[in-house]
């Protein structure tokens, strides 16, 4: 198939660049220089009885006995790391005065091998730093975890690592990195992951759904307790996330995803639901069905953890941006399947903007939002690649109403968008569209109300500043003169998503930096991305 044939040419041209260090604003950075450095070695280290003492010389060899108390070790090696001890009269779980040597501050460095499950935290108690500790790969080599969990802790970083595990590595958590608090007494905030590679141990595209049900894990997950606010500052930069079922779930707040990569993903690729949430230039493509209820939402605003006598949660102020989602990449991908683009289908919204987005796909949403009060959907190429029926609809971007559960939407502005289809519900308060393209290769539609009455593109009426490309088979113009539009599907002039190829000056690379087709049966060039030939 065409498409399918471009696109492994796509997945080896698109590759994100080196992510410089970031967190979400207000909130702390990990240092670049260290108190002290110590070096773990599962391979080749010692315990401290056997004469460890976390020199390059003479590492430990167990990560977990940082923060815990393990054989070979009296005492956790973080002086912050609560443990239990004789004080007076009585045993406590605290932190003692035994612990140590290493101090918030230090940099642990990890040598090759594999360090098996990690936590990170107990249960009602909290690991409080007064500054970074910092936990990543030694120079040249590769460290491996099984899983790491982060229960009510603060300042740590985390750069370099790869955590690949099984359902059997630990059935009750059910994401390879967990972050995650215990209500407002035990907060976890300020974590920063970095350089991370988060996959599922040995599955590859000759796994069965049978054995993706049975063994598949989901990939990284920051969650707070109810009422929110309780896992904050989390930051997840520069790292790949694939052969997965979930991808990510950032249901925390004060969170930073940016510039991360996921791919061969059995459900969601990111599921959100938090406050004060930036999304950012994400590359996520090739979804699957993995079986037994799958989802297949690259981008999914969900309900999150409802408190008590709450009967839905608002989510306020969230960026999503310049993120490019590709359906499918991989020619020998099992069990293509549709995947709806960027939604929220749950809860409310509240000064969301999602801007600049590629979305290349099979299924009726491209970009839908109901609910959402006060925002925009600005400079997105939203379009279908022809490859799986999707039925009668297009890929489409939409303002409804209302969520399951949620209010009406109000005060969007949809403007400057070129998408398959285009469904904007304008009575609803301040809800507007303006200079949008929609350029559906059949069935080219923009739904809108005329004098409170449904208008399709087949019925006369005034648009707005809409059009409607040629090449449909109901192709319309209105408020625009024919003899002077040159038909040309590029974005408005500086919009972000078209920084490799602007409306200016006939461009010939698209945003994946492929050569844009002059020709092709799924359509013409349409904004940020050239359709193969």
């Amino acid at each position: 198939m065409k498409t399918l044939g471009y696109a492994v040419i796509l997945l080896i041209c698109y590759v994100f660049p080196a992510q410089a260090q970031q967190v979400p604003h207000d909130c702390a950075a990990p240092p670049s220089t260290f108190r002290n450095v110590w070096y773990i070695d599962p391979v080749n280290g010692a315990t401290q009885a056997a004469g460890g003492n976390g020199s390059q010389a003479h590492p430990w060899n167990s990560l977990e006995a940082v923060f815990q108390t393990m054989p070979g070790y009296a005492y956790p090696l973080l002086t912050t790391a609560p443990y239990r001890y004789l004080s007076g009269s009585s045993y406590v779980f605290a932190t003692g005065p035994k612990a140590g040597p290493i101090k918030p501050g230090d940099e642990i460095l990890l040598m090759s091998g594999n360090y098996g499950n990690i936590t990170i935290g107990d249960n009602e108690t909290e690991i409080t730093n007064s500054s970074f500790l910092t936990i990543a790969a030694a120079p040249g080599q590769s460290p491996v975890l099984s899983q790491l969990y982060i229960l009510s802790t603060n300042m740590l970083a985390f750069n370099g690592l790869k955590v690949e595990g099984t359902m059997a590595t630990a059935a009750s958590i059910t994401y390879l990195v967990e972050v995650k608090d215990q209500g407002p007494d035990y907060q976890a905030s300020n974590i920063v992951f970095e350089n991370m590679t988060i996959s599922t141990l040995g599955a590859d595209d000759s796994w069965t759904q049978a054995q993706w049900l049975a063994n598949g894990r989901n990939g990284f997950a920051a969650q707070s307790s109810a009422g929110g606010g309780n896992t904050r500052c989390i930051s997840m930069a520069g790292s790949h996330i694939t052969e997965i079922r979930n991808g990510a779930l950032l249901n925390a707040d004060l969170m930073l995803f940016s510039g991360n990569q996921i791919d061969h993903f059995g459900d969601d690729g990111i599921d959100y639901a938090g406050t004060d949430l930036t999304i950012t230039n994400n590359y996520i493509h090739d979804n699957f069905n993995a079986g037994d209820g799958n989802h297949e939402d690259a981008m999914q605003g969900v309900i999150g953890v409802l408190a008590t006598g709450v009967a839905v949660n608002t989510y306020s102020y969230i960026t999503i941006d310049n993120n490019t989602i590709i359906r499918q990449t991989d020619q020998n991908l099992q069990f293509p399947t549709g995947l709806q683009g960027i939604d929220a289908f749950d809860s409310d919204w509240q000064y969301v903007w999602v801007t600049n987005n590629v979305v290349v796909t099979t299924a009726c949403w491209g970009i839908y939002f109901a609910s959402l009060q006060g925002g925009s959907i600005m400079n997105n190429t939203v379009v279908n690649d022809g490859a799986l029926p999707s039925g009668d609809c297009q890929v489409t971007i939409a303002v409804g109403s209302t969520t399951h559960e949620g209010s009406s939407s109000s005060s969007v502005t949809v403007r400057n968008n070129i998408a398959s289809a285009l469904n904007v519900d304008n009575l609803l308060h301040d809800v507007e569209a303006d200079h949008n393209v929609a350029i559906g290769t059949a069935n080219a539609a923009i739904a809108t109300y005329v004098n409170s009455v449904a208008t399709w593109y087949s019925k006369p009426g005034t648009y707005g500043t809409n059009i409607i490309a040629p090449g449909g088979p109901q192709a319309e113009f209105v408020e625009f003169n024919p003899t002077t539009l040159t038909y040309n599907m590029m974005l408005k002039a500086g919009a972000p998503a078209i920084t490799a190829g602007t409306a200016a000056g006939a461009p010939t690379v698209d945003i994946l930096g492929v050569t844009r087709a002059t020709t092709s049966p799924n359509g013409p060039t349409a904004g940020a991305y050239g359709f193969p030939e």
